[in-house]
């Protein structure tokens, strides 16, 4: 079985041993276990590619306005961290740009975005409340 590949021109394949792109990888790819941000004047400041979100000072609501941190072709994955509590990712007042605002009201809702260098668009959402 093969591990890990890096072939002569630097493509890494992760259980390929002849990578066809700059990461190949055979199987299944996990993002991250979904550390917890909390909202603050109305920003989130990402450490990797999965994050639950929950409300500045547990209130009942929040907008979500901007996301800090990301490099460019980035894929990020927000889910509400609370049932209880509203997040509301907020279209194109920040750095968001979304087919609309989004309101995750269980902790069953997701956004999935990808980063331009400046900007999260929105790729997807899932309303599972």
């Amino acid at each position: 079985m093969i591990h890990m590949t890096i072939d002569k021109d630097g493509k890494v394949g992760i259980g390929e041993s002849s990578p066809g792109t700059e990461l190949d990888v055979a199987g299944r790819v996990a993002i991250g276990n979904g550390t917890e941000l909390t909202i603050a004047s109305g920003a989130i400041t990402i450490t990797q590619s999965y994050h639950a979100v929950d409300t500045e000072s547990d209130a009942s609501s929040d907008d979500l306005t901007n996301i800090n941190g990301g490099s460019a072709g980035a894929i990020l994955v927000l889910r509400a961290k609370n049932s209880a509590r509203t997040v509301v990712c907020k279209d194109g007042t920040g750095n968001l740009q979304l087919s609309g605002d989004f309101s995750m009201d269980t902790d069953n809702d997701i956004i999935t975005l990808i980063f331009d260098g400046s900007s999260w668009f929105e790729i997807s959402r899932s309303n599972n409340g």
